[in-house]
């Protein structure tokens, strides 16, 4: 069995390309299909335009249409979005956790704005996924500044997608009982260095981050993905972290 915590549909950048490329539902579930990929995590970098939340809903509502309970919809929230639902009251039911980037809303400079989603977290138990490591404008978003978080809230289940820095990863997992690293975006030789440093192999989930690689890389993403799935035969990584951390 595989699980990826780390998926994305929606408009994004794509090399060669002058506009956003827009990665729909089928197209990537078919990329995931193909690969071997069972269950999965996903989000929408429409977020990012779509403050009301209307385009984010109705691409859900079609994954989990086309996958079923293979589809976990978490719903990438913005300070954007929050103007217009402070309370996160009309979010559809479907959806099972949050995404929180700092690339579009400074999360760490708005600890109110942040503590508020996690509060809503804590009340409707979802889990949150939280963006890690350099922003596009080449600021810092450590770690380090979300753990306070993990233990202001401990009933919450964190991933800090992509474990930055790396070398905080170790700490990170083994001194908060709720917190998880995802290794999207990330070698299986780093994962192995986390593991090799001590870090608890029961915390890291698998993240592909599909489709951000079409960014940088004229690629084919199935390949991709099933190579960078070649290098993690943990079952723990593969399937069960993913499930411990849903709660499934």
């Amino acid at each position: 069995m595989i699980c990826d915590a780390h998926v994305h549909v929606g408009y994004f950048p794509r090399k060669g390309r002058e506009e956003p490329f827009y990665y729909s539902p089928r197209r990537i579930l078919g990329i995931l299909n193909r690969a071997g990929v069972d269950e999965f995590i996903f989000s929408s970098t429409n977020a990012v335009w779509d403050f009301e939340g209307d385009a984010m809903h109705r691409e859900a509502r079609e994954m989990r249409r086309l996958a079923g309970k293979r589809a976990h919809a978490f719903f990438w929230v913005t300070d954007e979005y929050l103007k217009r639902d402070p309370d996160l009251a009309k979010l559809p039911f479907f959806y099972e956790g949050f995404k929180l980037h700092g690339g579009e809303t400074p999360w760490l400079e708005h600890p109110r704005l942040l503590s508020r989603v996690l509060a809503v977290a804590r009340e409707r138990k979802f889990p949150v996924q939280i963006h890690t490591g350099e922003k596009d404008d080449k600021s810092a978003n450590p770690i380090s500044g979300y753990l306070p978080y993990c233990r202001k809230y401990p009933e919450v289940r964190f991933d800090l997608a992509h474990g930055k820095p790396a070398g905080d990863v170790p700490r990170a997992v083994n001194d908060n009982g709720n917190v998880y690293v995802d290794c999207a975006y990330c070698s299986a030789d780093v994962v192995k260095g986390w593991l090799d440093a001590g870090a608890r192999e029961d915390r890291i989930l698998f993240g592909s981050d599909i489709p951000v690689q079409q960014r940088l890389a004229d690629l084919p993403l199935t390949a991709y993905l099933r190579k960078t799935l070649r290098g993690f035969s943990s079952s723990k990584i593969r399937f069960e972290n993913f499930r411990d951390f849903l709660k499934k």
